[in-house]
């Protein structure tokens, strides 16, 4: 399934995060369709392994679109843009990562810290209980509004669109075998094999976001992978709802668009 902003031809991909995310992403494609003459495609992730959201994007690309394609995948929709161009590498142009993960196990204890520290009184509590394994159903209730305030710097509300029910099957399957690949060390190379194979990389993180910037310029140097980086200031892990950093978030887009 897929949704379609603006008309053809459609050039851009939009895929989204959680994983399970379904609709976190509408409003983006929404306002870059209207600045681009060219389409929008917005992906909607329905199956419950890796493999199966490669080939489901891959279809999506297919069926929709004529020429190779600017993927920009938020969040593990970031991941997933960079796995499905390293196996079919001749439909993806580009690719923006945009509040990306980091790429090593090394990094995961920093995202944990920063959401502490982006949080206070009972806010606080709630996540450390979660960390603890002693949240109750009330803390449950409370999380999604607790990550909320943990992953971001300053949300805009009027920018904030109806994900519908985030899929809880899908993140718990997929998100398993995702984080297996970063710890078995394999997402650096999948980067080196997507960037080899021609795809351009560019990274757009915000300055606040829990997960560091860091985490994925370091690997990426490291194995002599290219990525054009920028840091947005007052921003955290979705810039595309951010007060501070919408603007210049869409501007960056813009740019990157521009180059062909």
């Amino acid at each position: 399934m897929v949704r379609l902003h603006g008309n053809a031809p459609y050039k851009y991909v939009l895929v989204h995060g959680g994983p399970g995310a379904v609709g976190s992403l509408r409003g983006f494609a929404e306002e870059l369709s209207r600045s681009s003459k060219e389409g929008v495609v917005e992906a909607i992730q329905s199956k419950y392994s890796i493999d199966g959201l490669i080939e489901e994007l891959y279809c999506q690309i297919r069926e929709n679109c004529t020429d190779r394609v600017f993927l920009i995948g938020h969040s593990w929709g970031a991941w997933l843009s960079v796995l499905t161009a390293e196996r079919y590498p001749e439909v993806v142009e580009a690719m923006t990562l945009v509040g990306c993960p980091p790429l090593e196990e090394e990094d995961v204890p920093e995202i944990i810290s920063r959401r502490l520290k982006n949080l206070q009184g009972e806010a606080r509590e709630v996540f450390q209980r979660l960390l603890d394994n002693r949240a109750d159903d009330e803390d449950m209730k409370r999380l999604p509004a607790v990550l909320e305030q943990a992953d971001n710097y300053c949300i805009d509300k009027k920018n904030i669109y109806s994900m519908g029910k985030t899929d809880g099957k899908m993140y718990n399957s997929v998100w398993n075998e995702a984080e297996k690949l970063r710890a078995d060390g394999k997402l650096p190379e999948s980067f080196k094999k997507a960037g080899n194979a021609g795809s351009r990389i560019c990274l757009i993180q915000g300055a606040c976001d829990p997960h560091p910037a860091d985490g994925v310029i370091r690997p990426l140097e490291k194995n002599h992978v290219k990525c054009e980086a920028y840091i947005l200031d007052q921003c955290g892990h979705s810039p595309f709802m951010e007060k501070y950093a919408r603007e210049e978030f869409y501007e960056i887009i813009r740019k990157i668009c521009k180059k062909r």
